[in-house]
């Protein structure tokens, strides 16, 4: 056990980044609100996003470097397109997994402060713990929450499942299309199973990866890493659709907009399916992996933004790396968001998500054009198939995104 853990970690980053508000929050209110009539979009926008991710992997096991390379060979507007996206991952996606984080953290602790006061408490206590910049470090907390945490949501969903159309209730939705529903797919659609730009923080990630164990890390060894934290990214956000699907669907209860309320009706879930005994052991585990959520984050934005700012400046690879002031960026940035910026926590969680969703299409195309590039030996490019599918996905979240912006300025 102890040699299959060391084998893995990038994987399980990645995961630790889909688990918080895609999970958390959007999974349980499509469940919640809509029964499985999302599940198939969930399958799909996963499966649409997978050649991103996938080419993650290729790239930097071919090369030794992230995507930020590849995109600084491609095109400054490639450069400029990944700017856009790890400005969203610096300061809006962390601050609304801060915000989710703080709510749990309030609910759990019935802490006397507001959301984004305590937000950002634990954004300056996660920069402590990451200050001295060690991959490992971030990576060992991580897998330990996440992994824990994973436990619990699949015994949970299994308690859930004979609470499935129980009372006469349905276990779909009629779907009307209108507006609210199309704002709601496309928001959920940002972050599920987490925004594209992930594929430019787990390259990195693979690259600290090897860094840390060396060539024991190899391309196989980074695909079945990938596998296993893609995997499980899929399988919890079916949890918490099962969940929500068995404890609210058609039973009257809303889905609270606060963070705080949120968070209380999460841990609801579970204490309804297996009992109030548990509610000590979820309370923890669920602050515990939404914290893992934010520690990833800060663990890669600050470390691919110092990486992207030293390729822009046409600094070397092994050019010191400026991971401790963009983390103090991060953090100050986040501050002003939080506690100046944010007009409410729902609408705060749907303009992050929405950001990352329409940035998806141009970082798919991207990483596509970087594992096709001459700097990628043959071997580690796409097969003909993953290519179409590779295109399908770009195609379709392109349409998406488009959509977004017709309805969004109509």
């Amino acid at each position: 056990m102890a040699n299959i853990m060391s084998r893995v970690g990038p994987g399980i980053m990645l995961a630790a980044t889909a688990v918080g508000v895609s999970h958390l929050v959007y999974s349980t209110q499509a469940g919640g609100n809509y029964g499985f009539s999302l599940s198939a979009l969930i399958v799909l926008i996963v499966l649409l996003k997978y050649p991103a991710f996938r080419f993650a992997v290729d790239y930097a096991s071919a090369t030794g470097h992230s995507l930020v390379t590849g995109y600084s060979k491609i095109s400054r507007l490639a450069l400029a397109w990944l700017a856009v996206g790890f400005f969203v991952d610096m300061f809006i996606a962390t601050g609304a997994v801060a915000l989710v984080t703080a709510g749990l953290m309030i609910s759990v602790f019935k802490l006397p402060f507001s959301g984004p006061q305590v937000a950002v408490g634990l954004m300056v206590i996660s920069a402590a713990v990451l200050l001295n910049g060690q991959y490992s470090k971030a990576e060992r907390i991580v897998k330990i929450l996440v992994l824990v945490f994973s436990v619990l949501a699949i015994i949970a969903t299994i308690f859930s499942l004979p609470l499935l159309g129980s009372e006469d209730r349905g276990l779909f939705a009629s779907l009307t299309p209108d507006r609210s529903l199309a704002l709601f797919v496309i928001a959920m659609a940002g972050w599920m199973p987490m925004p594209t730009n992930g594929a430019i923080m787990y390259s990195k990630w693979i690259c600290e990866k090897r860094k840390a164990v060396g060539d024991s890390f190899d391309h196989r060894g980074a695909m079945t890493d990938f596998k296993v934290g893609y995997g499980l990214t899929l399988l919890l956000a079916l949890c918490f659709l099962t969940m929500g699907t068995a404890v609210l669907f058609e039973t009257g209860r809303d889905v609270p907009a606060s963070a705080a309320g949120f968070a209380a009706e999460l841990f609801g879930i579970f204490t309804t399916v297996i009992g109030n005994w548990v509610y000590p052991i979820i309370a923890v585990a669920g602050v515990a992996v939404i914290w893992s959520t934010q520690i990833a984050l800060m663990d890669a934005a600050p470390r691919v933004s110092a990486r992207l700012f030293s390729v822009i400046k046409g600094e070397p690879d092994d050019a010191p790396s400026r991971y401790t002031t963009f983390l103090i960026i991060q953090v100050i940035g986040v501050t002003i968001m939080v506690l100046f910026l944010m007009g409410g926590f729902t609408k705060f969680l749907y303009f992050a998500t929405s950001m990352g969703f329409v940035a998806s299409p141009a970082i798919a195309y991207y990483n596509y054009r970087a594992v096709t590039s001459a700097d990628v030996a043959a071997e580690f490019r796409p097969e003909r198939s993953m290519v179409i599918w590779s295109w399908t996905g770009i195609i379709v979240l392109t349409a998406f995104a488009l959509a977004f912006l017709w309805s969004s300025l109509g």
